[in-house]
């Protein structure tokens, strides 16, 4: 195979993937978007009004804007193989890693984009989109791509805090001073990152760091495949795990010693150490939190919403249990129970965390009769809900 080719044939390999994974998801995907993004609309329109007019609310759409530059990678499609393989014939590689900046360009323009119609209502200023906008937008993109791909050569975390840092600092500063509409400030802090940078890192000629592309990679792939996993189980998605050794302690003072209990202590260690579950249920107990702390009067809304979504997305932790522990005689009601009784508790904990926030703003009765509701919730999701969806497959 021509080196040059390659490219062409791994980009055209991951998209019939996905092509294949969302065949099979499109319709649970376009529903959820449906549902979410109109919940996210309705909240996000209550927050633009509950915003005080001294707030700049350019600030706002600039930080946002800046953490999702903060999030890009270069997508190489590179593989563990290439540092044996394509590592010797590095000197013929530099049309592949053109072609995945470009193609890195191009998806950040997209992102952007989308980014920027949903931030558009916090900018005062509606006459700022014109020719210096579009061009400062696009040096901003080429920049951003040029600072990600830089990061391969940086050895140490300081020098990758630094970089972060200013990173985050420009781009702030560059868009918010964009949408005032003065972008002749966004315009130069742009040209003098460039000549900054270019003297910095375009010096000399430098090696291709393959572990460091490699990782990213591997990393991008990851959270594809985690969200795909939210629909479908995807069988070679690696996982990854922490001990997290207080909470192990708390599991094994609460969870009784018994034969009956053998299933919720597994289940709850599970959780506690399995990063995807537990990082999952941390993000939308905070999240739900502060929608409530900033919305209260739609708190018991928020609060439905967020527990179904956490114990729906918490169903695939029955596939997850080690192969040598299906091999345990347990009857399938006894592993049933055990998971059912997991997922109550852990929705219980969520409905006392999200409510606290509520107590701050709303009566006591208010809030009592908020968690009776959410009480009653909690157990038709994991009784008729969950119950239809633990599937004996879990232990076979």
């Amino acid at each position: 195979m021509e080196v040059n080719s390659i490219w062409n044939k791994r980009f055209k390999d991951f998209y019939i993937e996905m092509a294949n994974y969302f065949a099979v998801i499109a319709m649970s995907v376009l529903y959820s978007f449906i549902i979410f993004g109109s919940v996210f609309i309705y909240f996000y329109m209550k927050f633009i009004q509950w915003l005080p007019p001294s707030v700049s609310t350019e600030i706002i759409a600039a930080v946002v804007i800046t953490f999702i530059f903060l999030q890009t990678r270069v997508r190489t499609f590179v593989k563990k193989a290439d540092v044996v393989f394509l590592m010797p014939t590095e000197a013929a590689l530099s049309s592949y890693f053109r072609n995945s900046i470009l193609y890195s360009v191009f998806m950040d323009v997209i992102r952007l984009l989308i980014f920027m119609i949903v931030m558009s209502p916090l900018i005062k200023n509606k006459e700022v989109i014109n020719l210096p906008f579009v061009l400062i937008i696009l040096g901003l993109i080429i920049l951003n791509i040029r600072l990600t791909w830089v990061e391969q050569w940086l050895t140490t975390k300081t020098q990758k805090v630094v970089h972060r840092s200013i990173r985050l600092i420009l781009f702030s500063t560059a868009l918010y001073f964009m949408f005032l509409g003065i972008w002749e400030i966004s315009g130069i802090v742009i040209v003098v990152n460039f000549i900054i940078w270019f003297y910095v890192f375009g010096k000399r000629a430098r090696g291709i760091n393959w572990s460091f592309l490699i990782n990213q990679e591997e990393k991008s792939k990851l959270k594809i495949y985690k969200f795909i996993s939210l629909y479908i189980d995807v069988r070679h998605l690696e996982r990854s795990f922490s001990r997290r050794r207080l909470l192990g302690w708390i599991v094994k003072k609460v969870v009784t010693h018994k034969q009956s209990s053998s299933h919720v202590y597994l289940f709850s260690h599970l959780f506690v150490r399995y990063d995807d579950f537990y990082y999952l249920y941390v993000r939308l107990s905070l999240i739900g939190f502060s929608i409530i702390y900033f919305l209260p009067d739609y708190g018991w809304i928020v609060a439905l919403l967020l527990l179904f979504l956490t114990g729906y997305q918490l169903l695939p932790l029955q596939y997850s249990v080690n192969d040598s522990i299906r091999l345990y005689p347990i009857s399938f009601n006894i592993f049933k129970k055990s998971f059912k009784k997991l997922i109550m508790n852990l929705l219980i904990l969520q409905l006392i965390i999200i409510n606290l926030a509520l107590l701050i703003h709303v009566p006591e009765m208010k809030t009592f009769f908020s968690i009776v509701i959410e009480l009653l919730f909690v157990y038709w999701f994991v009784h008729s809900f969950a119950s239809k969806r633990i599937s004996k497959d879990s232990i076979s």
